[in-house]
């Protein structure tokens, strides 16, 4: 089985904000697509079944209108499935997001992709007896995958993408990979995880982006966590006023004595109530795991400090006052400073 298509629409405002996610995640996080089973070809359905589609690589776009005379197709990024499962009567694909689909020959005008589209519609009813699939395993050749130039790559996807009604008023958001106070990525894990060690601050970039100045302005760019077990370390909130902009958030795990979980949501959306603008937001899930140098540094002090703290008793009145008393109050220093656990508020 060759590689596989998922098309997301936007027949209902959740499928439509998948894919601005879609076009928002770093590399390697994972998102999820669900179709009922009328939506998934036979042939994927019974590979679902069998698991033969864990491990392949697919192209996840956009879809609306399929049925009319004016279909709109556009491939925004390729991915891999990480797993694959019939939930009841839902199919669930959980897609680790890879490189972003190469745009440069495919058009950008309105009239171009709709051209082009029908093609593609016409194609892939042919492949399955005149019926519409959103997620099929057989399909027209996509564009290729390209894993560098990810500003412009992201950028011609967000553009094509304004060109359609759905989307024309709307943000378009990326997230870079989490950095850590010295510059190194935090790599996602099969299950889509990140893990950060407590104590270490880390660093979410982000890049916004819109074509036209949304009508309903009160636009805010969001990052919130659980607020104990990680918090935000800079302003939470940034008020979108420009088409282009780069915002930082910093973000601190707290110290614990056990390893945690957390989940950093990054949003992009009108707070106008009544909105009709898309939005995006982004989900990472991220373990908070024991520094394990601090813990034995932490021990070492502790363990210091109650033999300090016992020593005078040891030593027994024929010892100096002076050495007894130090030997106290240091010990009671190390002591404190080894069973201290910083609070994350």
């Amino acid at each position: 089985m060759k590689d596989l298509l998922f098309l997301s629409s936007d027949d209902r405002r959740r499928y439509a904000e998948d894919i601005q996610t879609v076009l928002a995640l770093p590399r390697g996080a994972i998102i999820q697509f669900r179709y009922r089973e009328r939506w998934v070809t036979p042939t994927l359905q019974r590979a679902v079944a069998t698991h033969q589609v864990e491990g392949l690589p697919a192209v996840l776009g956009f879809v609306s209108g399929a049925s009319t005379r004016d279909p709109f197709v556009l491939p925004v990024r390729h991915a891999t499935v990480a797993k694959a499962e019939l939930i009841a009567d839902m199919f669930v694909f959980k897609l680790r997001a890879g490189g972003y689909a190469n745009l440069e020959q495919y058009p950008s005008s309105w009239n171009e992709i709709v051209s082009t589209s029908r093609g593609i519609v016409s194609r892939l009813k042919m492949n399955e007896s005149g019926s519409f699939y959103p997620a099929t395993s057989t399909h027209p050749v996509m564009p290729e995958e390209v894993t560098d130039d990810v500003p412009e790559r992201w950028l011609a996807a967000a553009r094509r993408l304004a060109v359609h009604p759905t989307f024309r008023d709307s943000y378009f958001l990326r997230v870079a990979p989490v950095e850590t106070q010295g510059r190194t990525e935090l790599s996602f894990d099969s299950n889509g995880r990140m893990t950060a060690v407590d104590g270490e601050s880390l660093r979410i970039t982000t890049h916004i982006f819109a074509e036209n100045y949304a009508p309903d302005a009160e636009y805010k760019l969001t990052c919130s966590t659980d607020g104990t077990n990680l918090r935000v370390a800079s302003d939470d909130v940034y008020n979108v006023a420009l088409r282009y902009d780069t915002v930082e958030f910093w973000l601190h795990p707290a110290a614990q004595n056990f390893d945690t979980f957390s989940r950093v949501t990054i949003s992009l959306a009108s707070e106008k109530q009544g909105a009709t603008t898309i939005a995006a937001n982004v989900r990472l899930p991220l373990i908070v795991s024991r520094s394990r140098p601090r813990m034995f540094r932490r021990w070492s002090a502790a363990s210091t400090g109650a033999v300090l703290v016992a020593l005078p008793s040891m030593l027994g009145n024929d010892s100096p006052l002076q050495v007894r008393i130090a030997a106290a109050l240091v010990g009671a220093g190390l002591l404190a400073t080894g069973t201290l656990v910083r609070s994350s508020k």
